[in-house]
C-alpha cells in the first residue's frame, strides 16, 4: 500500500511541474515509460543484444506515434571495433528547410544488473519520446529530427556517424542540436550552451530565467575525458553534443547533478553522494532523489516543449556564431608550433645581436687585419 501511495505522489508531482498545454496522459513517461525502457533493455552496452533490443523498442514507439524514418528504415547501423551498433531516427517533416535535432544516446554501462542506466540514459531517452509525443502532429516553421544514438559511452561514436553521413542539406540548416544526457538523478537541472557568448544562447538565456534549471558557464573547465576533436575540455562537452558544437552548430544539453560536491557532479547528491553510474537502477535513483527522478525529466520536457513552441524560436536559433575553426585540435597545435617558431627565432636574434654589442670592434679588427695581410700579399 505504501508503494502504490508513493508511486502516486511521485507521479502526481510530475503533473505539478508541467504546463496545462500537455496532457495528463503525456506524462506516463514519469513513471510507466522508464519502467517499462529499463525493465526490457537492461544491458545495452554498445553492439550488444540488448542495444539492438532497445533500439526496436524506440522504433517501435516512433511508429506508434506516426513518426516516419529519416531514411528508409527507422536504423542506422554503423560498425565499431568489430562490433555493429546503431542509430535510430525519427522525422517530423513540417515541409521547411531548417532543422531541430533532439538527441539522446540509449546505449548504457552496465554493471551486474545493479546499473542498468536508468539515468544515464534512460531518463533521456524516454523524455525524448515523450517530447516526439507532443510535436509528432504539429505544423511548425521547422522539421524535428529524433536521434537516439549507440555507442555513445565508448567515444560518441553514434553521433559522430550521424553527421559524418548526414545530407548535406541537412546539416547546413540545422538551427538547433538539443541533447539529453542523464537528466534525472541530481540536485539540480543544468543546462550548457557555448563558452562565447551567442545571439542564440542569449535567448535561451532569458528563456531560461522562469524555469529552475541553472546555466552551466565557461567556469567549469574540467573534464572527465578527452572531447571529440575540440581543443579543450569542459564539462560541459562530455556528450554528444560535443560533435554537433564542433562542427559549428547551436546546441543545447541538458543534465542533472550536483556540481558543488568534490568530484565531477554527474549523478551525485549533496547528502548521499552517491555516484549512479555505479547503481543506475531505478530503485537507487528513487532512493537518493525522491520524487526529484521524475520532476527533473518533467521539467526538461516542459522547458524543450515551451522553448520550441516560442514565438520567435526559429528565427532567434537560424543564426550560427560558433567558429569551428578555432575549436579543433590541429588548429591549436599551428598555434603551439607557430610559438615555438617564434620563441626559437628570437632566442637566436637576441643572442646574435647581443654578441655584436658586446664587441662592436671585434669586426673592425678583423677588417683591419685582414686589408694589412692583403697589403703584404700585394707587396711580394
Amino acid at each position: 500500500m505504501k508503494k502504490i501511495i508513493a508511486v502516486f505522489l511521485v507521479v502526481f508531482a510530475c503533473i505539478l511541474t508541467i504546463s496545462g498545454s500537455l496532457s495528463f496522459t503525456a506524462l506516463s513517461f514519469c513513471e510507466e515509460e522508464i519502467n517499462s525502457f529499463v525493465t526490457e533493455n537492461g544491458n545495452r552496452t554498445a553492439g550488444s543484444d540488448g542495444e539492438k533490443q532497445s533500439a526496436n523498442y524506440i522504433e517501435e514507439r516512433l511508429t506508434a506515434l506516426n513518426i516516419a524514418p529519416l531514411y528508409e528504415s527507422y536504423q542506422q547501423s554503423f560498425e565499431y571495433n568489430d562490433l555493429t551498433s546503431q542509430n535510430v531516427l525519427g522525422l517530423v517533416d513540417n515541409g521547411s528547410t531548417s532543422y531541430v535535432v533532439i538527441g539522446a544516446h540509449y546505449d548504457n554501462i552496465y554493471k551486474l544488473d545493479e546499473s542498468v542506466g536508468a539515468n544515464d540514459n534512460a531518463s533521456g531517452v524516454v523524455t525524448s519520446l515523450n517530447i516526439a509525443s507532443n510535436f509528432a502532429s504539429k505544423n511548425l516553421d521547422y522539421n524535428i529530427i529524433f536521434a537516439y544514438f549507440g555507442a555513445e559511452e565508448v567515444g560518441l561514436v553514434g553521433s559522430e556517424y550521424f553527421l559524418n553521413n548526414l545530407d548535406e542539406n541537412i546539416l547546413n540548416n540545422i538551427i538547433l542540436y538539443i541533447n539529453l544526457d542523464s537528466i534525472g538523478a541530481g540536485d539540480y537541472l543544468y543546462y550548457y550552451t557555448y563558452d562565447a557568448p551567442t545571439s542564440y544562447g542569449n535567448f535561451i538565456d532569458n528563456f531560461a530565467s522562469d524555469y529552475s534549471i541553472t546555466k552551466l558557464g565557461s567556469k567549469r573547465l574540467f573534464s572527465n575525458r578527452t572531447t571529440q576533436g575540440i581543443n579543450y575540455n569542459h564539462i560541459g562537452l562530455n556528450s554528444d553534443n560535443a560533435n554537433f558544437i564542433r562542427r559549428g552548430i547551436n546546441s543545447l544539453t541538458f543534465f542533472a547533478g550536483n556540481l558543488d560536491v568534490a568530484r565531477l557532479g554527474f549523478h551525485e547528491t549533496q547528502d548521499h553522494n552517491k555516484i549512479m553510474h555505479n547503481t543506475d537502477s531505478i530503485e537507487t535513483n528513487v532512493e537518493v532523489f525522491g520524487e526529484r527522478f521524475y520532476i527533473n525529466m518533467a521539467t526538461v520536457n516542459n522547458f524543450v516543449t515551451d522553448l520550441m513552441l516560442s514565438e520567435s524560436f526559429a528565427s532567434e536559433m537560424s543564426v550560427r556564431e560558433i567558429n569551428p575553426t578555432l575549436l579543433t585540435d590541429w588548429f591549436l597545435k599551428i598555434i603551439a608550433i607557430i610559438f615555438v617558431a617564434l620563441l626559437a627565432l628570437g632566442t637566436f636574434l637576441f643572442f646574435k645581436f647581443k654578441g655584436k654589442k658586446q664587441n662592436p670592434n671585434r669586426q673592425l679588427k678583423r677588417s683591419k687585419i685582414s686589408v694589412k695581410e692583403q697589403k703584404e700579399i700585394a707587396e711580394k
